[in-house]
């Protein structure tokens, strides 16, 4: 049950939102190729998760056939982290987050056929104002098709994977579901690397600066805003938690900004394509979910 009017708890969540807005930018600052940023992330992350399972209660032991798919689905992470930062490199962190955001187009169409229930006709016009967004973005912004692509390749997969946890975690721990799936993730990059003959003595040829960026990233943004989300999910209703998580792109854009005032870097210029699409798409998020809120109340 959620406690009203409890402010602290409310403002704990968003300053986690606010800080996976941080992702985005920690990407684009670490001069390494996306496959190797991954690769450190998950590592970071596994290590720090399975250190604290020591200290923390016990869940229970999982056999081999549930640990199996939560590699899988770690994957799956792994190669929509992958995507995500590839994104990046080669547009901006602008065009990243707000494809990023299309992961709801995605989780109407595979939530459906996952879970064997009902296609929403709500979920379709939402999902068609999010398609009209896109493309207004794609129009004005051709420059940037292929960062484009690949961010909603990367929506893709962070909605594929959300809605597989959808099912593990009636069952499974949520600790053990992250533990395994940055297990899952580690060992994609690894093979990925393997194959590109990136696994050699120049791997571990990261600048101190980069080795704090990846330290905060595998850390702060994955391990620490984690296991504070799942605290918070003691006291918020999951319809909060995910409003909250909506406003990650913005944080992001609005860091992308703060930080080139600081460092006297004017942002660069979007077309008004970018941000009427981006409205529409960000909209449709919001309505979407203020729909299933009042259909969960009747």
């Amino acid at each position: 049950m959620e406690k009203k009017g409890n402010f602290t708890y409310y403002f704990i969540l968003n300053l986690t939102v606010f800080v996976w807005g941080f992702t985005a930018i920690l990407g684009d600052e670490i001069k390494l190729d996306a496959n190797k940023i991954v690769f450190f992330r998950t590592a970071i992350a596994f290590v720090s998760l399975f250190i604290l399972g020591f200290f923390i209660r016990k869940s229970k032991r999982l056999s081999f056939r549930e640990i199996l798919p939560l590699l899988g689905t770690g994957a799956i992470v792994g190669l929509h982290w992958f995507t995500f930062f590839h994104s990046i490199k080669i547009s901006n962190v602008e065009i990243a987050v707000v494809c990023l955001s299309s992961a709801t187009l995605f989780t109407a169409i595979l939530e459906p056929i996952i879970f064997s229930r009902k296609f929403l006709s709500s979920e379709f016009v939402l999902s068609f104002a999010i398609i009209f967004g896109i493309a207004l973005i794609i129009g004005f912004e051709s420059k940037y098709i292929s960062g484009i692509l690949v961010g909603l390749s990367s929506a893709f997969c962070a909605s594929l994977f959300n809605v597989l946890n959808g099912k593990y975690v009636k069952t499974v721990p949520t600790f053990e579901i992250t533990k395994y799936e940055m297990l899952g993730g580690f060992v994609l990059m690894f093979v990925v690397l393997l194959a590109t003959n990136n696994i050699n003595r120049n791997l571990l040829d990261v600048t101190p600066q980069d080795w704090i960026y990846l330290s905060i990233l595998g850390l702060i943004c994955t391990t620490g805003a984690f296991l504070v989300c799942v605290w918070l999910m003691k006291f918020l209703s999951p319809f909060t938690v995910s409003m909250s998580l909506n406003m990650e792109p913005i944080y992001s854009i609005l860091i992308v900004v703060i930080l080139g005032w600081f460092r006297g870097i004017a942002p660069e210029q979007m077309s008004m394509g970018f941000y009427i699409g981006t409205v529409i798409i960000l909209g449709s998020i919001f309505l979407n979910a203020y729909l299933k809120r009042k259909k969960t109340q009747l």
